[in-house]
């Protein structure tokens, strides 16, 4: 039996119960693993409440990314065997024990010299930052990428992969601690919205009119016209999340006035669906791990008994990077 944080109904994190949670043998392309970190997204936080677009029915256990070692694999497994350190994308990772598909795309062979509770807080947040600037968004050195909550987890990976790919960002922010933590990961420039009434204006002042080449939109927001606002002549605007709440909706017209491309991301689907250029993201982004150029702001760590403690600084907006949650050795 493993030990898991099992939420018991969809009532947010007081739902929540760490308890003894029974984990099988792994089946036809599965793996077992004994896990050591796991990273909270804002997925977890919403599907506990029954508003993300997976709905498990309770009880279950919530996570979505995590790190740990192989200890047993079902028939079919190529590339892991017992004993491995891998990274991976997959549910029900706040529990001492997992049993999850293999997905050539999803799951990686950690570089040794990281440890759990970075590799946990990796793969979905820098796997999202890379596939959405460099891949969907096609960022080239000396652009200029805005990027929206940036001091959250895909946010904050944002600003280093756009670094790493030689771009200059502009982090947006709430809160003067958020803002030391963006600059501290190298952004450019800060702008922090609790002390504007609309963000294009300050973008224009940084850009000196022009606008963004690249927006990496994290948190959404219902007036979308001063999203576009900050886009500039052929710029890209990256649909990443809707950690604001409010999903921006667009006219065509708007895209027609400085040809702006709207492009989704969606990274795990697309790790499922091509998983060769997944592991070419990957592999890129472990060479820029290595060279130090990225690596996770894992900022507070919670042992298992208190996940629901560490979902709750998601939910209030607490987060400063990456939440983990360790498992007992």
């Amino acid at each position: 039996m493993a030990l898991a944080a099992v939420c018991t109904a969809l009532t947010g994190e007081d739902s929540i119960e760490v308890r003894e949670w029974e984990v099988g043998a792994p089946g036809p392309g599965e793996v077992k693993l004994a896990m050591r970190a796991a990273s909270v997204n804002f997925p977890d936080v919403l599907m506990v409440r029954g508003l993300y677009q997976h709905r498990p029915d309770p009880p279950f256990v919530p996570g979505s990314e995590g790190s740990g070692v192989v200890t047993a694999v079902g028939d079919g497994v190529t590339g892991f065997a017992p004993g491995d350190r891998v990274l991976f994308i997959g549910g029900a990772t706040f529990a001492t024990e997992v049993v999850t598909r293999v997905s050539v795309g999803l799951m990686h062979q950690m570089p040794d010299e990281m440890p759990f509770d970075e590799a946990a807080a990796f793969a979905l947040t820098y796997g999202t930052a890379y596939n959405a600037l460099v891949t969907r968004g096609a960022v080239r050195a000396g652009e200029t990428v805005l990027v929206t909550g940036a001091a959250g987890g895909v946010g904050s990976a944002a600003i280093e992969v756009a670094k790493a790919s030689g771009a200059r960002v502009i982090a947006v922010v709430g809160g003067a601690e958020k803002a030391a933590l963006a600059q501290e990961l190298g952004a450019d420039a800060v702008i922090d919205h609790t002390t504007v009434d609309a963000i294009a204006p300050a973008v224009k002042e940084l850009t000196d009119g022009r606008g963004v080449d690249v927006f990496c939109d994290n948190v959404g927001g219902a007036d979308a016209r001063d999203l576009l606002r900050c886009v500039g002549w052929n710029g890209r605007f990256l649909v990443v999340g809707f950690a604001g709440g409010d999903i921006p909706v667009f006219k065509a017209n708007q895209t027609i006035l400085k040809c702006i491309s709207i492009v989704g991301v969606a990274y795990g689907m697309s790790a499922i669906t091509d998983p060769a250029t997944a592991r070419r993201e990957i592999d890129a982004l472990f060479g820029w791990y290595r060279a130090g150029k990225v690596r996770p702001a894992v900022s507070s760590r919670f042992p298992l008994e208190q996940a629901a403690d560490a979902m709750r600084v998601l939910q209030e907006r607490r987060a400063l990077g990456k939440v983990v949650v360790e498992m007992p050795a």
